[in-house]
């Protein structure tokens, strides 16, 4: 029995090129899928992270005052005499005599001590002797030469006799101006026999005593002029622009509670130090002696302030990559976030020159999620005090 068989369909067959077309197709497919599952999954993200943020955040302001024309600054000092001189042995010689002693209150050119000097009297005699041998030898010369002149013009001697004669006479005066210069120079050291005083003050240390050998480097007292005394601050940096010669001062020093004494400042270095700081020097009168130098001191300084400076409290600035800012609310509650450039640092509070006008309504604490443009609510102001702390 034959069977007949029935040939079975071929499957179509897909060339190469339309498998990379379908490939395409169904990668393209894909990516876009992608695409708009992420864009979904960031829409949803944002929706849930805007929805933990509130509409108009709840933040505490503080108004800005101008800050007060006084300046309060209390430093440390240290009382210097206005002048405070070593007074040494000019001569060579033995201690005679002190005249003066620790305590003593002296003149301008009182006698204050007496040297006995017997080498220097020696030198002092052999230059007076060496200036009259020259004087005598130059006197000798002039009558020579003019002898070899007259004889010159008679035709007696020859030029270069005249020569010789009138340079023996320029010589002779040479020699009696080195004499001369040597006597001056002794007699101005024989008058440092007698130690005087270079300037009124007081004698604050001796230190040497009757007979000993004495010379240029051996200190004999310690001269101070305390009529007016000195004293020297170190300002911060901060306040540099503030304190300037002919600014007021009041010292107040513990021993004398019930008593401040006035000066002001007469000249500052004009430059920091490694501290940043600045040295000012302030003059005191002390012509009633009752401050003494080396007496600590508190010095209270009175500065003004800069024109239309304000004052705010430190933890509102706001120092980020756009600069020093505060975050000023305005009256419909929108924020804006305004630079400002700050002066002193004066800790809980800070001095601003400008950007920000007395008034204004500040963000204290302001929190990182704060931006230009919102709108916040406002707790409860308070106002920063108009005085600047001490």
């Amino acid at each position: 029995m034959n069977t007949q068989m029935t040939p079975s369909r071929a499957l179509p067959r897909v060339s190469g090129r339309s498998a990379k077309v379908l490939f395409l197709a169904g990668s393209t497919l894909l990516v876009f899928l992608a695409i708009g599952l992420v864009q979904r999954l960031v829409a949803s993200a944002s929706n849930a992270e805007s929805s933990t943020l509130p509409a108009s955040p709840a933040v505490s302001v503080a108004t800005v005052v101008p800050v007060s024309a006084d300046v309060r600054l209390a430093l440390p000092g240290t009382l210097r005499a206005w002048q405070d001189t070593p007074l040494y042995a000019r001569a060579e010689g033995y201690l005679v005599r002190l005249h003066v002693d620790i305590g003593d209150e002296v003149r301008a050119g009182q006698l204050l001590a007496e040297i006995d000097t017997p080498d220097l009297d020696q030198e002092l005699a052999a230059a007076r002797a060496q200036t009259a041998q020259a004087e005598a030898q130059l006197a000798l010369a002039e009558s020579t030469d003019r002898r070899y002149q007259s004889l010159l013009a008679q035709r007696s001697v020859s030029e270069m006799e005249a020569d010789r004669s009138a340079t023996a006479l320029r010589a002779g005066h040479a020699d009696l101006n080195l004499a001369r210069a040597r006597l001056n120079r002794l007699e101005e050291l024989s008058r440092f026999k007698r130690v005087t005083a270079p300037f009124a003050g007081r004698i604050t240390r001796r230190q040497a005593e009757p007979g000993v050998l004495v010379g240029p480097s051996t200190p004999l007292f310690q001269l101070a002029a305390i009529d007016r005394l000195r004293v020297q601050v170190q300002v911060p940096q901060s306040y540099m622009r503030s304190v300037a010669p002919g600014l007021p001062a009041r010292l107040a020093v513990r021993e004398f509670a019930n008593q401040t004494f006035e000066g002001k400042v007469t000249r500052t270095s004009g430059s920091l130090d490694g501290a940043r700081t600045m040295t000012a020097e302030i003059e005191l009168d002390n012509s009633g002696m009752h401050l003494m130098p080396g007496i600590y001191a508190e010095v209270n300084l009175t500065a003004p302030t800069v024109a239309g400076a304000v004052l705010i409290p430190a933890n509102a600035l706001i120092v980020n990559q756009h600069g020093t800012q505060v975050a000023v609310v305005g009256a419909a509650g929108v924020l804006k976030l305004q630079p400002v450039r700050t002066g002193r640092d004066l800790g809980s509070h800070v001095e601003v020159l400008d950007g920000v006008s007395a008034g204004a309504r500040i963000v204290t604490n302001p929190p990182d999620t704060l931006r230009e443009g919102i709108t916040v609510q406002v707790r409860a102001p308070s106002a920063t005090s108009a005085q600047v702390p001490p």
